[in-house]
Parts: C-alpha cells; sequence; structure tokens
C-alpha cells in the first residue's frame, strides 16, 4: 500500500494542486485556529493595532491619530488591513486575532509563493521540504503570528522577485501589473525601501544572469517608477493633513534611519549583529550549517571544486545567493539593525538550506536533525503538561489538542526511522503550532497588562486615562489598546481633570508635582509592566 502510494506521488505534475492543498493546510493549522489565543504582551503588536483602532474611530483612513495627538511612524497599509477585517468579520471591533490575521495570512502566501517558485523548476517535493523550512524558521513564525508590518512587508517584497524571475521567460502583461501592485503594498507598508530593494535584487540578478543591461535598466526602472505612483499619493494626501510634522517624520523615518542619522539612537547595533540574528532567526535549521560541511568537507570544501560548483549554479540558485547577499549587505550599512529587517532573505536561505539537507539525506546529519527534532516533539508536550501544573496555568481545550501532533511525529521517526528530512521538518511544524496553541497563551498572557486596563475601565468607564510624561518612547501601548485609545499623555499632572480621574506614572518619572495639582501618591499596580519593563503605578485625582 506505501509503495503505491509512494509511486503515484511521484507522478505528481511539479505544481498539482495536492501538494499545494497539504502545505496550505499545515499553514493554516500552525496559525490560524490559534492567533487570537495570546494576549498583546509587549508594545510593538498594540500600538500597530491602536492605529486600526483609531483609523475605525475618527474615520480618517489616511493620517489618524491616537494618543490624542500622535501620527503613525510608518505608512498605512498594515492598520487598513486590520481595519477592514474588522468590520468584516467583527463589527467594526479590533482584536488580538483580527490585528494578527494580516501577518498570518502573508505567512502563508509567503511560504505558498517559495513553493510554486521552487516547485516550476525543482519539482513539488523539494519545493515542499523549502517552504515547510521556511515557516519553521524561528524568525519567519515570530513574525507570522506577530501583529507587525514585517511579515506583510516580506510577502510584498518578495513575492514580486518570484514574479519578475518568471517574467524572464514569459513577459506577460499581467506579471508586470502583479509586481508593481504588489511592490506598492510595501511602500505603503514601510516607505520606499519595500520596493526599491526587491527591484535591487531583480537588476543585479538578471545581469548575472546574462541579461542585458539597458533593457533590464529600462524595464525595472519602469516598474520601480509605477511602483511609487499609489504610494505618492498617500504621502501626497498625508502631507495635506499632517503638514511639516508628518514630513519631518518621513523624513527620519526613511532617509535619516538609512543613514543613521537619527536624533536618538534606535536599534543601534555593530555590523556583525545581522550575522548573529541570521544564526538565531534561522533556527532549528542553524544546525545544518554546521553537520553538513562535517559530513561534506572532503567534496565542497575543496576551492577549485567550489569554484566549479558556483559556475554551475542553476538560475533559482543564483537568485537565492544574489538575493542574500545583497539584502545582508544592505542592512548591514545603517545603524539601525534589527532582526525583522532580514526577513526578506529568509525564503532564499531556506533554499540554499533545504539542498542541504536533501544533498546529506543518506548520510549522518540529517538522522541528527531527525532524532533531535523528534525527541523534542516527544517531551516538549509532557514538559508543558508538567509546567502547567506546577504554575497552576490554564491550557484551552484547543491548546491541548496542539500536543499531540508533535507526539505523533516524534513517535513516527522512532519507530520507523525512515525519510529523516521529511520526519525533521514535520516535526518542527507540529512544534510549532503546540507553541501557538498551547505554550504561548500559558506563558505570555500572564505578562500582559491587559488586567490593570480592565479594572482602569471598571474603576473610570468614561473620559480620559492620563499618563504622566509625555515623550514618544513613554507611551503605554498595551494599556492604551485595551482602554480603546483614552490615554492622554501630558507633561505635567492636568490640576483641572475632574475629581476620580485616574493617571498612569511609569517608574522613574518626576512626581513633585503631583499632590499640588491635586493628585494621591501612586500606588504600585505591576511589579514588571510588560511595554516598559518597569515598575507601573496609578494616581488618583482627589480634588
Amino acid at each position: 500500500m506505501l509503495s503505491s502510494l509512494h509511486s503515484r506521488l511521484k507522478k505528481l505534475d511539479s505544481l498539482d494542486w495536492r501538494p499545494q492543498l497539504f502545505l496550505l493546510a499545515v499553514l493554516s493549522l500552525m496559525l490560524l485556529p490559534w492567533l487570537g489565543d495570546i494576549l498583546f504582551n509587549s508594545k510593538g503588536e498594540p500600538r500597530e493595532a491602536i492605529v486600526a483602532v483609531s483609523i475605525l474611530d475618527s474615520g480618517n483612513w489616511i493620517l489618524p491619530t491616537s494618543f490624542g495627538h500622535d501620527i503613525p511612524y510608518k505608512p498605512p497599509f498594515l492598520a487598513w488591513l486590520i481595519a477592514v477585517f474588522s468590520l468584516l468579520f467583527n463589527g467594526g471591533e479590533v482584536n488580538e486575532y483580527l490585528s494578527r490575521l494580516p501577518s498570518a495570512l502573508a505567512y502563508i502566501a509567503l511560504c505558498w509563493g517559495t513553493f510554486r517558485w521552487v516547485a516550476h523548476v525543482r519539482g513539488w517535493r523539494f519545493a515542499m521540504i523549502v517552504a515547510l523550512m521556511l515557516a519553521t524558521s524561528v524568525e519567519v513564525f515570530r513574525a507570522g503570528i506577530a501583529c507587525r508590518v514585517d511579515m506583510v512587508l516580506t510577502v510584498c517584497s518578495v513575492l514580486p522577485v518570484f514574479i519578475l524571475d518568471r517574467s524572464r521567460g514569459n513577459h506577460a502583461l499581467w506579471r508586470y501589473v502583479a509586481a508593481v501592485l504588489l511592490l506598492s503594498c510595501a511602500t505603503l507598508t514601510k516607505g520606499p525601501v519595500g520596493t526599491l530593494l526587491p527591484c535591487l535584487v531583480a537588476g543585479v540578478y538578471f545581469l548575472l544572469a546574462g541579461e542585458r543591461f539597458w533593457p533590464t535598466l529600462g524595464r525595472l526602472s519602469a516598474v520601480c517608477l509605477l511602483s511609487l505612483v499609489i504610494p505618492a499619493l498617500w504621502y501626497l494626501a498625508a502631507w495635506k493633513q499632517g503638514g511639516s510634522t508628518f514630513l519631518s517624520l518621513a523624513y527620519e523615518e526613511n532617509i535619516l534611519r538609512l543613514l543613521g542619522k537619527m536624533p536618538y539612537e534606535s536599534h543601534v547595533n555593530p555590523w556583525w549583529y545581522n550575522f548573529l540574528t541570521l544564526a538565531a532567526g534561522l533556527l532549528p535549521w542553524t544546525l545544518l550549517l554546521i553537520l553538513v560541511p562535517a559530513c561534506l568537507r572532503s567534496r565542497i570544501f575543496n576551492l577549485g571544486r567550489l569554484r566549479r560548483w558556483i559556475r554551475r549554479l542553476s538560475p533559482q540558485a543564483l537568485l537565492a545567493a544574489t538575493a542574500v547577499v545583497i539584502i545582508v549587505v544592505f542592512y548591514t550599512i545603517p545603524a539601525s539593525k534589527r532582526s525583522v529587517y532580514l526577513l526578506p532573505a529568509y525564503p532564499f536561505l531556506a533554499y540554499g538550506l533545504a539542498a542541504a539537507f536533501l544533498k546529506v539525506r543518506g548520510c549522518w546529519p540529517s538522522a541528527v536533525m531527525a532524532w533531535l527534532l523528534s525527541s523534542l516533539s516527544l517531551a516538549a508536550p509532557v514538559a508543558v503538561l508538567l509546567y502547567g501544573v506546577a504554575h497552576d496555568n490554564h491550557i484551552s481545550e484547543l491548546g491541548i489538542v496542539t500536543l499531540l501532533p508533535p507526539l505523533v511525529c516524534g513517535a513516527w521517526w522512532v519507530l520507523r526511522r525512515d525519510r529523516p528530512v521529511w520526519s525533521a521538518v514535520l516535526c518542527a511544524a507540529a512544534l510549532y503550532m503546540m507553541y501557538a496553541g498551547a505554550v504561548g497563551p500559558m506563558v505570555l498572557n500572564p505578562r500582559s497588562d491587559r488586567d490593570v486596563a480592565l479594572r482602569l475601565a471598571t474603576e473610570r468607564p468614561t473620559g480620559h486615562i492620563y499618563q504622566l510624561g509625555n515623550l514618544p518612547g513613554q507611551r503605554a501601548y498595551t494599556l492604551n489598546y485595551y482602554l480603546h485609545d483614552r490615554v492622554l499623555p501630558c507633561a505635567q499632572a492636568p490640576s483641572q481633570a475632574p475629581a476620580g480621574s485616574r493617571m498612569i506614572v511609569l517608574a522613574g518619572t518626576d512626581t513633585t508635582g503631583l499632590a499640588a495639582a491635586g493628585w494621591s501618591r501612586p500606588d504600585t499596580v505591576l511589579t514588571r509592566s510588560c511595554d516598559f519593563r518597569s515598575p507601573l503605578m496609578i494616581s488618583e485625582k482627589l480634588r
């Protein structure tokens, strides 16, 4: 029976719908049922979600304000998606699930698009390994379940490169239209870099692949310029609303950040930081970078053979190598460096890692990876249950269900010890599903500031909740989200506030004027706020 099934699988076309449905089902189960189970527990996610809240509250889809007067730091495409999903599925109310849904759908689209790009040349089985290794890389999965702009930016930047690659053999107009629209969305997500970097990658790759310089320059220049038309309309409308304040912010975020001349330090890291974050972000597959060379040192690490191997690179491998080098080097230049900036390189890195993994599928490194991930799959569910019992943490019924796939996948390898590559990637996918459904909610929800926000909403159901401190870095994003954008930052304690008002006070804030303005001495309500990782206090207006 198994042999007949294997023979049928061999006959599948590279882009047969059945492998694609299997991939989409796995990716959907990894994320979609559990998106709303983890509360906002850091300032990054509610900072993006609150923009959608302010859009729906004010009806301003161009340049909405939150915290009374703050304009968003990034273009609004992610907020637009969240707002539209909230209108369609939840009566205009933003919640954690809908806030993360754009990133989750972008994650699925990125892995599926990578599968199709690889399957055209290398077949569906290799493409499936690439897609699953991409999906189970730590950094990619983390971005896929977060309400942040990074995964949406990545899919809108990488898919056009795949489309432009396919356009080399088929100059169909729809391919260029699709690339232009996706690049426009990338620019509307995080600025012009969303268009410029993919066009740079495609242009260098075309030249290395033997395309003529001037036709390549003309074609990609047209794509780049057309991709900036729609974003330019938004920038113009935002400038009319925000004036010089908006222009200063746009210049700071798009130009000064690239040049490393921000008026304040923002994620400043040394040049080697990118390589460190890549090693961490590719886990667990980073281990292949250690194991594979040890197995193939006699065959690959001969300089002459390595040069011949490079010259024999397929067009896909050449694109993958070109994209990784350009993206990593590009983001090494600015002083501001973050691991998520490198997300567009991950599909191409996954291509190389999958090729290496399959190269040694009959050697000991593949068995080591299978044993490692299967052992973790068997041990982790037991550890999760024990942790939940020891800390009296509740796991939902759906969360309990996610403990079963790792046990099944781990046992399959231990009992059969067959197909180590497939065993490893499926064990990794099952472990990530377990994290989303059981581990994440159990560990992260107690860290959220939501309970404090609900308490404040009960004590003060209407009116502003003040926050002492008016610097941009002192925003209580999680509290403001759960209070439905009622937090109003102020430089000094407001003496004219109604009696009974509440005010958030961060540890280290100057409170010398509180008593004179009629406010009580602040009481500590959190020893560690999820936004600031420091104590959070509340003061009440007495008179």
